[in-house]
């Protein structure tokens, strides 16, 4: 059975550097934001939420979506983006789950909670063993049989008449 394996590198709570579009949003703060349950609980929903798109899987494409988001100071998630040049179906697997995920415990700031961006890579990958077989044009050994017993017909014909 194909499976589904979600490599969640670079996870220990990476945020983005840099600017913010949104100067509401932190990039960093005091106490980060933590998802219900902790990181192991994180990697669990995720497991168990994301579908590998099924053209994608049929086709052998594997890719990394990294995601932005933003955790609100109510602890749901919002501002979704994708960094990450990736298949369209891979993205919108990913914000399905974003948006599907519970609650988190929000970041704070000065004692406050405030709404921070979150960055999460997610790796579409397909066994070794799922990965599609070319199918064969023709199966040689198969050919090479039928030939062999047209030309043993024909020469058995031949013999047939020589004979006769």
């Amino acid at each position: 059975m194909k499976k589904l394996l979600l490599l969640l590198a670079f996870f220990s709570f990476q945020f983005v550097n840099g600017q913010t579009n949104d100067p509401t949003i932190f990039v960093q703060v005091e106490v980060a934001p933590e998802y219900p349950g902790g990181e192991n609980a994180m990697y669990e929903f995720i497991s168990r939420n994301v579908n590998y798109p099924i053209k994608e899987k049929e086709n052998g494409i594997s890719g990394k979506v990294i995601a932005r988001f933003a955790i609100m100071t109510d602890g749901s998630t919002d501002h979704i983006e994708i960094l990450s040049k990736t298949p369209e179906a891979f993205n919108q697997e990913v914000i399905r789950v974003i948006k599907a995920m519970p609650k988190w415990k929000p970041g704070m700031q000065d004692g406050r909670a405030v709404p921070v961006y979150f960055t999460l890579p997610v790796v579409f990958q397909l066994d070794d063993d799922t990965k599609p077989v070319k199918p064969k044009s023709r199966d040689w050994a198969n050919v090479a049989g039928y030939i062999g017993i047209a030309v043993g017909v024909v020469v058995g014909v031949l013999l047939y008449k020589w004979l006769n």
